[in-house]
């Protein structure tokens, strides 16, 4: 799995053009640094052996001096290239996440933990950073540079480059050897990442009952010991990439001495001039260089590979190929035929037949647990079902475009979620175009206009963090005037009345009433006296167990 995420990492073009762009620099650095060190050697030989002036080595001076000046802005260049793929790829990762989470909507938060989805999108991505910036230039530099430095000094002195070609590969060897131990350490230390964030991202989310019921120290031992558990993972990661710099510097520094020692028996014995001799000691330091630079940056890439199998994992997921057909104007013809949906491998529906007719109204009736808020997800195309199928107006609605099925129906749940901003704006929700007349009028037929005319500025009235301001009627009722404002064919109210006051419910059911007119409207309730007489449907595990035929069409 380690190898496909790398292997699909690589395949990327941006990440592809980066390697053949290093890989290029690469073979310049490479002639650069045997012009370097073939004028450093110059130097020293026409200094040592025949006793040059300083005018006399100005050339090979001046010419090893504009080498690693070359060589420093090559590598800087390459870091820039780096730097920049890595940062256009995960600009387009977040990206393509985003836009697959709100394509797919709350499908796939109901099927993960959103602190594990925010984790990934956000520091998963951001752990990409050192493997594609780092890694992949260190990969293409070694892959490059000291196959062609063992090419010199093969062509140099061939017992030393026989030594550098034999030992170079049994340094790779340990690094995949050690890399091997500490990817299963790296992957354990993502996993309990990820259960923090869940767990923080679970605990505010419960905050003010683990307060109420003095549990709230409790949360805090919990997030101590995943936590705890983080910091042992990560330093076992640490541990493990120590002992392999370690490693990896004593067999390259054991491997040049080695060819320090035959070059100077050699040299001693005459069997090598001083000037080749030199040259073949210099290079073989930056043979090893860029396979010591890859095991420093093996780490990186061990702590980027799980980040880069959940973030592509997450994108697979959202990339559910949508439909593409356009749905009528008309109020749609909704017919579930056999949904089955499955949570985490429990079946929350199990072969549901409802039919909704244009303009009818009809009641889903069952006890918590019944899987009534699933069929709505289910006809609202916030779920896809993982059998039967879902027709509007005979077609299948998994052909339909979701952003123009959305733009037809709307959704008022138990407890609406408002926006910080101002009335006027959370309307405005339902149709970002809606004029000011649309918006009064949308609160009159709500039923809101009383209650918004007497905030401290009307309908321009901030209302706080989730709508803080209001009450829960007074929610509901901004609620349904923004699926008043939508004028939306299809309109499904979950538990609408469940948590009011007489009087406030018998305004909500006069707008309710006044919603339904020419719309198909779908109430969930789970007390048969709070939904609409006229047509009910049980549902009790999952499954409908009892429907009448009757079924009314309210008309303007």
């Amino acid at each position: 799995m380690a190898g496909a995420a790398t292997g699909r990492l690589l395949r990327d073009p941006a990440v592809r053009g980066l390697m053949r762009g290093c890989a290029l620099l690469a073979a310049a650095v490479a002639a650069l640094l045997v012009v370097q060190w073939a004028c450093v050697a110059a130097v020293v030989v026409a200094v040592v052996s025949d006793g040059a002036e300083p005018r006399d080595v100005v050339v090979p001076v001046v010419g090893a001096l504009a080498a690693w000046w070359a060589r420093g802005h090559l590598a800087a260049l390459r870091d820039v290239r780096g730097a920049r793929a890595s940062s256009a790829l995960r600009a387009r990762l977040r990206r393509d996440l985003v836009d697959g989470l709100l394509r797919l909507g709350p499908d796939v938060s109901a099927r993960s933990r959103a602190g594990e989805l925010v984790t990934t999108a956000t520091h998963g991505v951001g752990m990409l950073d050192p493997l594609v910036a780092r890694w992949v230039p260190a990969a293409a530099s070694a892959a490059v540079v000291s196959p062609l430095l063992a090419v010199v000094l093969l062509v140099l002195d061939p017992l030393s480059g026989v030594v550098v070609v034999l030992t170079g590969p049994l340094i790779v060897v340990l690094m995949w050897l050690i890399g091997t131990r500490t990817a299963e350490a790296a992957d354990a230390r993502w996993e309990t990442l990820g259960r923090l964030g869940a767990l923080l991202v679970d605990t505010v989310r419960v905050l003010p009952t683990l307060v109420a019921y003095r549990r709230a120290p409790g949360a805090v031992g919990w997030l101590g010991q995943v936590s705890e558990a983080y910091r042992v993972t990560t330093m076992r990661v640490l541990r493990t990439a120590f002992l392999s710099g370690f490693v990896l510097e004593f067999g390259a520094t054991l491997a040049t001495a080695l060819v320090a020692v035959t070059v100077g028996v050699r040299l001693f014995e005459g069997h090598l001039d001083f000037s080749r001799a030199l040259l073949v000691l210099l290079l073989t330091p930056e043979f090893f260089a860029p396979l010591r630079t890859l095991g420093a940056e093996h780490h990186a890439r061990l702590e980027g590979v799980p980040a880069a199998e959940r973030v592509l994992g997450l994108l697979d997921t959202t990339a559910r190929v949508a439909g593409t057909a356009v749905p009528a104007t008309a109020v749609p013809d909704v017919d579930l035929r056999g949904v089955v949906l499955r949570y985490g491998g429990r079946s929350v529906l199990a072969g549901v037949d409802l039919r909704l007719a244009p303009g009818s109204r009809t009641t889903l009736v069952g006890p918590s647990g019944a899987g009534k808020t699933s069929v709505a997800r289910v006809v609202l195309g916030l779920a896809a079902p993982d059998a039967g199928e879902v027709l509007v107006d005979g077609v299948p609605l998994s052909l339909l475009e979701p952003d123009a099925w959305r733009a037809r129906v709307a959704y008022v749940p138990e407890r609406p979620w408002l926006s910080p901003g101002t009335v006027a704006e959370n309307v405005r929700l339902g149709r970002p175009d809606a004029s000011d007349a649309d918006v009064a009028e949308a609160l009159r037929r709500a039923g809101a206009t009383a209650f918004v005319s007497e905030l401290p500025r009307g309908w321009d009235t901030p209302l706080g963090e989730d709508g803080a301001l209001l009450s829960g009627g007074e929610r509901l009722r901004v609620a349904l005037a923004r699926a008043f404002v939508k004028d939306a064919a299809l309109v499904v109210l979950d538990e609408p009345t469940s948590q009011l006051d007489a009087q406030t419910e018998r305004a909500v059911r006069a707008a309710v009433d006044r919603l339904a007119v020419g719309r198909t409207l779908l109430t969930i309730t789970h007390r048969p006296e709070h939904g609409d007489p006229s047509r009910q449907v049980r549902l009790v595990d999952g499954r409908v167990v009892e429907e009448p035929a009757a079924s009314v069409v309210v008309t303007p």
